[in-house]
This record gives structure tokens, sequence and C-alpha cells, in this order.
């Protein structure tokens, strides 16, 4: 597992989800609408899995992906 600080996302009406891997992200970035930040988030991932990016690249993609999608929990 490729781990960083948790990213509180809304998960449900009223259920917010701590993501804190590399992987978690890619999981759950599945079911988020497709749009620019989610693809540069999905490569950032990739990046990471495939041994040349950061973690902290990643999570700042997912980051930006997930405020994108409108999931972020703002100070989370």
């Amino acid at each position: 597992m490729h781990w960083f600080k948790a990213v509180t996302i809304k998960a449900g009406p009223g259920m917010m989800q701590g993501v804190s891997s590399v992987e978690a992200a890619l999981e759950v970035m599945r079911d988020w609408p497709v749009k620019p930040r989610l693809r540069a988030a999905y490569v950032a991932c990739a990046e990471v899995l495939d041994g040349i990016g950061t973690v902290d690249a990643a999570r700042e993609a997912f980051v930006a992906a997930a405020r994108e999608a409108g999931v972020l929990r703002e100070g989370g």
C-alpha cells in the first residue's frame, strides 16, 4: 500500500469516508464523473504504482479531483 495523510470525502447522504492510500483513492474515484482533474488524479496514482510518481503528488491530485467532483470535505 502507498499511504498518505487521510482525505475526508462525502460517501453518501450524511456519510463521510477517509481515504488514506493511493489504492483506496483509485477505488473511490471509479464512481465519480469523468472530468479533467479526475483524469489527472488517475495518472498521478498510476505513476506511484509504476514507481515514477510521488505519494504527495497523488494525494494533491486526488484532493483536486474530489473538490471538482463535489465530494471533498473541506478542511478534511
